[in-house]
């Protein structure tokens, strides 16, 4: 935190920014302007973002952005300055990403933050603000550990806990100002964690990530996550060039009077309107030739200096943009007075400026054009030397020393020393995963694994066997969500491990199950985990046979095959029961035993497993994924119970968690399908559509991507975009050649069946569902073969003429699918009832399959089975009921934003020459859903968010969220305002009364 104020608006004075701004004098004059130019109405729009996360308690985002030099640091530099001067105290908090090579430091903003509020309040302030969770930030800044020894990887759960209940603990003071710069360069563990503080956060903090738009090459994932910020409405402010006018007045203050033409009109034409490039160029402007691109700038720049400063700076530049005093006087060339003339020339000429550990190049750029400017021998040698100076004395790295690992696999492999960079990535790679950022230890094990078929003897000098480092990628790579790449390490991983440890190969062949099951491929999964069970010994009781157990039943219950699924969770709790640290295994195989409770008909007992294994998830937090995998099974067991209201709730807390324990990649996408999948189901179009562009934006792989691809095709069904929904459809099936869930499976082909019926093609829709019963296993449970067996009865019978035969036989194994379990789910009884209708074509056959998909508050099949009933009455002439229905059926349809439904009833209304409503603009202006015409109903008769609830059988949640959704719509803040609205409108039912 920082307190001191400056005396005026000029970028000087104390705090994050004071020495990165100083004003050093040069040779004639300054380097840099005093003044921030050009920039109120930016610094306007940030300090109305303040006040709005003030004002609300919660975070909120601003992506600063532009080209190198054009002065993002300086605007927060100046806001941080504005807000000193406010009597109201305002913290301030900055972190900055830092490039190593072609590398990132594993959360590096986050460490720098952290060691300066450690400086500042002390070890036990912070851990006292983190929570009980505090010890996960000594991860990052060992002061902070309780032991020397750092906790167990479990996943980055735990310390996204404690930092985000730090930052709260933070705010609760006084509001924060929390910056990171140089976002371009943040690692994927730490732009995961700022996506989960962006989405979650609470408190009034104002987060500003400062972004080069001209980096190139484009780090991988950047433009994801830049758009994924950007959907999810946060605040991307670009910074433009200078006005001619502008720079002539920056060039003023630097030169103390106004530049001449001649002057101004070289520099602008040159820098265009990029205040770092002009300061560069001025610095110049007494040579007759001026450098012509920007690398040649920066050089020329450098060769004003003497020719000592430029080789103790062609050192500190391998070193990076912050130097470490001691590490930069232990590896070069020069000692004593003349290094620190070497340093005054360089600070004074504003290539470097001078922290209390550290300098550091005042711009990125400087360093990047200074390292590379270095001959191929030269960069080796220098690389070298810091490389023997951090092996000798990691404390030379700086306070905390940390990553210095990672620091040492750059510097040896720069300096083309295999050997030890071999030793350094395994290192590395370790000191990564410690610290939970799996993405980057991935690539130092790669690394390594990349030099140990180089190096002779590698192994030797490894002093581990390659089965093993194979084991540590594969597990990473699986962290990281790369399944496919995790299959293919724990493959090599078991053809070099020792033949005769059984329990290892079982091990191996246990997580060679999950991951194979991740990429798609459940048939081999299933087979992966048999040979587990059949290698690791039944005695005595181990943790892994525990282990392969819960496995085994895990995959046997997504293949249906729930009774033998039930047998192996109940042994693996019993072996669980009889370990040490068995209790996570006993919660993923209670996970599995809840679903197969639940679809043997014991739904209440399968509920109360699964809460039981959430409940040990959050307690251990051994395998995060258990937290958000329980969920997530919840969610689908009130789905087949016809609770939708509370399995919506459920689901959307399982991406709530799962992005809170760092798991966006990995479960995140299947958490947010399984929201999206049963908002849709609720005619919620408008939420689900932007949790599957969240689902995108993560890049989904293997079984994740397929998902995905079913989800939104199911949704585009439902809205009426069919070639949308059949590509993506198609593209599951065809990536889920090697699936054995009937989940997955089942759907996808009555998707399919559906589109192509919807578009006409009767006989692709019979093929689709064939094709679908034939990928169905032997065991499969009717929730998800009736739903199949009806849109096959629906194909057979749009046909011309209808195949009543077909029909007849898929509904009467619809009927025997249905009887093979003792209890029916109201979703297997609306299927059951929409194929007999199909099948009969009876009005009152219709009417009952209405009434059964309106009491799942499904209003797409609702106005679906109302369109049919009107077909119905019209075949047996009774116009007047069916031109009511017709009506009732294309408004419903209009109303959820299903255009063929909408299409189909007024084609159906043209050719039987019924009169439907015409569509009126202002029918439904602020497209309310029939359930928050509800809920706007009994706002306005002056009912609690709870009395609501209760009245509509769904949560006061749920009641909390329509009412916010409203509130929104009708564009009021207030509830008093809301029903004033409604009234003036015209909104409420039978509406009356006038205000």
């Amino acid at each position: 935190m920082h307190s001191a104020r400056a005396p005026d608006r000029r970028i000087e004075g104390g705090g994050p920014y004071c020495s990165g701004m100083s004003t050093a004098a040069e040779t004639g004059g300054r380097s840099a302007s005093r003044l921030l130019i050009g920039r109120e109405d930016v610094l306007r729009r940030l300090e109305g973002l303040l006040a709005e996360t003030v004002r609300t308690g919660r975070l909120s985002t601003a992506l600063l952005e532009g080209p190198a030099g054009i002065g993002k640091t300086r605007v927060v530099a100046a806001l941080a300055d504005r807000l000193r001067d406010r009597a109201e105290a305002v913290d301030v908090l900055v972190g900055h990403c830092v490039p190593q090579g072609g590398q990132t430091l594993p959360y590096a903003p986050l460490v720098e933050l952290l060691a300066e509020l450690v400086r500042r309040e002390g070890r036990t302030a912070v851990r006292g603000w983190a929570g009980a969770a505090g010890a996960e930030l000594g991860r990052l800044v060992p002061a902070l550990l309780d032991e020397d020894t750092p906790p167990e990887v479990v996943g980055s759960g735990r310390l996204f806990q404690a930092f985000s209940a730090l930052l709260q603990s933070l705010s609760f003071r006084r509001p924060l100002l929390l910056v990171i710069e140089d976002v371009h360069w943040a690692d994927t563990s730490t732009r995961e964690l700022l996506a989960v503080l962006a989405r979650q956060q609470q408190g009034p903090i104002l987060l500003i990530l400062t972004l080069r738009s001209d980096e190139s090459p484009v780090p991988p994932g950047l433009a994801r996550y830049v758009a994924e910020l950007v959907r999810a409405g946060d605040a991307r402010i670009p910074l433009a060039p200078l006005t001619r006018d502008e720079q002539a007045r920056q060039l003023s203050d630097i030169l103390g009077l106004p530049p001449t033409r001649a002057l101004l009109d070289d520099v602008y034409a040159r820098a265009e309107g990029n205040p770092f490039f002009a300061e560069e160029l001025l610095a110049l402007s007494g040579r007759e030739v001026l450098p012509v691109t920007v690398r040649d700038l920066l050089l020329a720049r450098l060769e004003a200096l003497s020719p000592l400063t430029r080789q103790v700076l062609r050192t500190a530049g391998v070193i990076g943009r912050e130097v470490p005093h001691r590490l930069l006087e232990s590896v070069v060339d020069v000692h004593g007075d003349r290094l620190e003339e070497a340093l005054r020339e360089a600070v004074d000429a504003h290539v470097l400026r001078a922290g209390p550990e550290a300098l550091t190049f005042r711009h990125a750029l400087l360093q990047e054009a200074v390292a590379a400017s270095l001959l191929p021998g030269e960069a080796s040698r220098a690389h070298r030397r810091v490389a023997v100076a951090l092996t000798r004395d990691p404390a030379l790295a700086g306070p905390g020393h940390r990553s210095v690992a990672g620091r040492l696999a750059r510097h040896w492999d720069a300096a083309g020393e295999q050997a030890e960079a071999l030793v350094a990535s395994v290192a590395a790679g370790s000191e990564a995963s410690n610290a939970l950022a799996f993405a980057e230890s991935l690539a130092h094990y790669q690394r390594a694994l990349a030099l140990l078929d180089t190096v002779p003897d590698g192994e030797a000098l490894l002093e581990i066997p390659r089965a093993r480092l194979l084991r540590w990628a594969a597990e990473v790579s699986h962290l990281a969500a790369h399944p496919e790449l995790a299959t293919t390490l724990i493959r090599e991983a078991i053809a070099c491990a020792d033949p005769d440890d059984d329990t290892l190969r079982g091990w191996l062949h246990e997580r060679l199950g999950r991951y194979l099951w991740m990429s798609g491929d459940g048939q081999g999964a299933l087979v992966a985990y048999q040979d587990a069970v059949g290698l690791v010994p039944a005695e005595p009781p181990t943790k892994a046979r525990a282990a392969v157990l819960s496995g085994l039943s895990q995959i046997l219950m997504l293949a249906d095959r729930y009774a033998e699924s039930e047998a192996y969770a109940r042994e693996a709790i019993a072996v669980a029961g009889q370990v040490p640290d068995g209790r996570s295994i006993e919660g993923h195989a209670r996970c599995n035993l809840g679903v197969d409770l639940a679809f043997a008909g014991r739904v209440e007992e399968g509920i109360a497993e699964l809460r039981t294994a959430i409940v040990i998830a959050d307690e251990e937090l051994d395998d995060v994924d258990e937290n958000a995998r329980a969920l997530v099974n919840l969610d689908s067991v009130l789905w087949l119970a016809g609770r939708m209201e509370e399995a919506a709730e459920v689901a959307l807390e399982g991406v709530r968690v799962g992005d809170e324990l760092g798991l966006r990649r990995r479960k995140g996408i299947w958490c947010r399908c399984d929201a999206a999948l049963i908002l849709q189901l609720l005619c919620r179009f408008d939420e689900a559509e932007p949790l599957l562009a969240e689902g995108r934006d993560l890049m989904a792989q293997g079984i994740d991507a397929i998902r995905l691809d079913l989800v939104e095709g199911e949704l585009r069904l439902r809205m009426g975009a069919l070639d949308q929904a059949r590509e993506l459809l198609e593209r599951a099936r065809t990536n889920g050649a090697q699936l054995l869930d009937p989940q997955l499976l089942a759907p996808i082909h009555t998707a399919l069946a559906d589109c192509a019926r919807a578009q006409g093609e009767p006989a692709a829709a019979a093929a689709a569902v064939e094709a679908g019963l034939a990928r169905l296993p032997d065991h499969r449970h009717p929730f998800f073969e009736v739903p199949l067996l009806t849109a096959g009865v629906a194909a057979a019978m749009a046909r011309e003429p209808a195949d009543r035969a077909t029909a007849q036989r898929l509904f009467d194994r619809a009927v025997e699918s249905a009887e093979t379990v003792a209890w029916r789910s109201p979703h297997v009884e609306g299927g059951l009832r929409t194929a007999e209708a199909e099948l009969s074509g009876a009005p009152d056959a219709w009417a009952a399959a209405t009434e059964a998909w309106a009491a799942l508050d499904d209003g797409y099949l609702t106005a679906y089975c109302r369109l049919r009933r009107a077909e119905a009455l019209l075949a047996f002439g009774d116009r007047d009921a069916a031109a009511g229905l017709l009506a009732a059926s294309v408004d419903g349809a209009r109303s959820i934003g299903s255009l063929h439904l909408v299409a189909r009833g007024e084609d159906l209304g043209r050719r039987s020459r019924l009169r439907l409503p015409a569509e009126q603009d202002g029918s439904n202006p602020y497209q309310l859903t029939p359930r928050e015409r509800e809920v706007l109903d009994l706002v306005a008769d002056g009912l609690t968010d709870r009395a609501i609830g209760g009245r509509l059988f769904i949560s006061h949640r749920t009641v909390e969220r329509h009412v916010s959704n409203l509130l929104s719509k009708l564009g009021v803040d207030r509830r008093s305002e809301l029903v004033a609205t409604a009234h003036r409108e015209g909104l409420l039912t039978d509406d009356s009364s006038a205000v």
